[in-house]
């Protein structure tokens, strides 16, 4: 279709997209954990979707990669899970 592509631009592409999302999903979290002190119910089941977008990034870290990523992940997931179970205990 005219264009150029290598293996390596659609690397480094999905690369920087997945960054980009990531650091989406992190701003959004720190947001919703700002709105959740004030009200609880606000979040909703939001909490327990991050929850589960970090489990499912921990199952991908263990068979991808190595053991800086996979507990990093495993941190984040201990972490959101409590923040979810917190926010729901808070209703």
């Amino acid at each position: 279709m005219g264009a150029e592509i290598t293996y390596g631009g659609i690397y480094i592409g999905f690369g920087l997209l997945l960054t980009a999302a990531l650091l989406f999903s992190a701003f959004l979290a720190w947001h919703l954990g700002w709105l959740a002190r004030s009200d609880p119910r606000a979040v909703g089941g939001l909490g327990w979707v991050f929850f589960g977008f970090a489990m499912a990034n921990l199952i991908l870290s263990w068979i991808y990669f190595f053991a800086g990523p996979i507990v990093a992940s495993a941190l984040i997931a201990v972490c959101l899970g409590w923040a979810a179970w917190l926010v729901t205990a808070a209703k």
